[in-house]
């Protein structure tokens, strides 16, 4: 059996910017930058041309570089073997070239807003023209620095484990998604190095975590996804807490990752694995609400601290509910509570996470909690709240995972 490419893919709804790199220090985040002065990593380059594709090259180089400085020096502190640059190297494409061929890819076309580790070939590949430009334009220098730290992270692997040979001779002990849960690991645990002030080149402001870790939520699997699928790397949620995994452990909780440390909302029991049998599931906001007040209430009562009668929800979020779905209106309803039961912002997410948990798998058909996206829904609206902290967004996957009592 083949290992086949790990990749990051990549959704094509997002528009390309039309302005080149030297814009994005002017983007959301001021301080967040990519300083392309210092020494790159160097990138072969296939088939395209341009200020945009050039720029965006130089960005993927520097960020390259940094995530080899990382790598050597994690894997020399573990007492590990030197690691070496993939030796396949890297390779930009533009995907809208007639013809060309390198890692993995015999027609430009296939690698369209993508980007991915080769094992047969040793090395990354990406897409200039719908890809990194998509990435600068939409989540800036961080999410860049993100959707390559995963990548990375794959090439990693190869030459420390799970490797392709290991793969193959034990498929059940690493299937795909748990490669990928590594991979998702890693770029957390370089996201806390530079976040930390620890590289050259990528300027990365704790406060730009939000939007690093955007892209790897975004290009979640979709509902229907089997975990079992070649392809899977998880809904949201999984992906986010994944990375929390090294962004709080390091780099070397993530090849200690094993398929029992997956508590995967993707596929789990419970939830409806086809189409849902009523769209909406509630015919109306108000309908929304009144369940969550019931479920949030029924909730609370087990919660030390929670208030008696559940409060309204802010409008604010219900607006923003209004894009997401009809379970973000709920999770409205619980963050309220949560801010009500904790007086803080991370505390309302975390009871928020930990009520979602609470029916999430665990209710009636087409009630609060049965669909397979509610989990995410939530975590949707956490993020898309103004100001959110990426604490705020860490403390939903602890409510979920470890309940109340991770929310002190």
């Amino acid at each position: 059996m083949a290992v086949p490419a790990v990749c990051l893919v990549v959704l094509l709804a997002v528009p390309a910017p039309a302005h080149s790199l030297r814009s994005v220090p002017g983007s959301a985040v001021a301080a967040e930058r990519i300083d392309l002065s210092a020494p790159a990593a160097p990138v072969r380059v296939i088939g395209q041309s341009g200020d945009l594709a050039a720029d965006g090259d130089r960005a993927v180089a520097a960020v390259l570089a940094d995530l080899q400085d990382f790598w050597i020096a994690q894997i020399a502190a573990a007492g590990g073997p030197a690691l070496r640059p993939p030796a396949g190297g890297y390779v930009s494409m533009d995907s809208t070239a007639s013809i060309g061929s390198a890692l993995c890819i015999s027609d430009p076309a296939q690698i369209a807003g993508n980007a991915f580790y080769c094992p047969q070939g040793d090395g990354i590949v990406f897409d200039s023209a719908a890809l990194v430009p998509v990435l600068l334009g939409a989540y800036g220098s961080a999410g860049l620095a993100a959707a390559f730290a995963h990548e990375f992270g794959h090439a990693v692997q190869a030459q420390i484990g799970p490797t392709p040979q290991e793969r193959q001779q034990d498929p059940g002990r690493y299937p795909s998604i748990l490669i990928e849960a590594q991979a998702d690991c890693d770029a957390g645990a370089f996201l806390a190095w530079a976040s930390s002030g620890n590289t050259q080149r990528l300027h990365l402001p704790p406060s730009s975590l939000v939007r690093a870790v955007a892209p790897l939520l975004d290009f979640r699997d979709a509902a229907t996804v089997s975990p079992a699928d070649p392809t899977a790397h998880g809904l949201g949620l999984d992906r986010l807490s994944f990375l929390l995994v090294g962004f709080r452990g390091g780099s070397t909780a993530c090849p200690a990752m094993t398929r029992d440390d997956l508590p995967l909302t993707l596929g789990r029991p419970g939830v409806t694995t086809g189409p849902p049998s009523t769209l909406p599931r509630f015919s109306s906001t108000e309908d929304v609400l009144a369940a969550a007040r019931t479920s949030v209430g029924q909730f609370s009562a087990g919660v030390p601290g929670a208030p008696g009668a559940v409060p309204a929800p802010d409008p604010a979020d219900l607006a923003l509910s209004t894009r997401i779905g009809q379970f973000a209106a709920a999770a409205a309803v619980a963050i309220a509570a949560g801010q009500a039961s904790t007086g803080t912002r991370s505390g309302a997410t975390c009871f928020t996470g930990a009520w979602t948990a609470s029916v999430f798998g665990k209710a009636g058909a087409d009630t609060l909690g049965s669909w397979p996206t509610d989990a995410d829904e939530a975590m949707d609206l956490i993020r898309s709240r103004p100001g959110v902290s990426f604490d705020e967004l860490a403390a939903y996957a602890d409510g979920f995972h470890r309940g109340p009592a991770a929310c002190g």
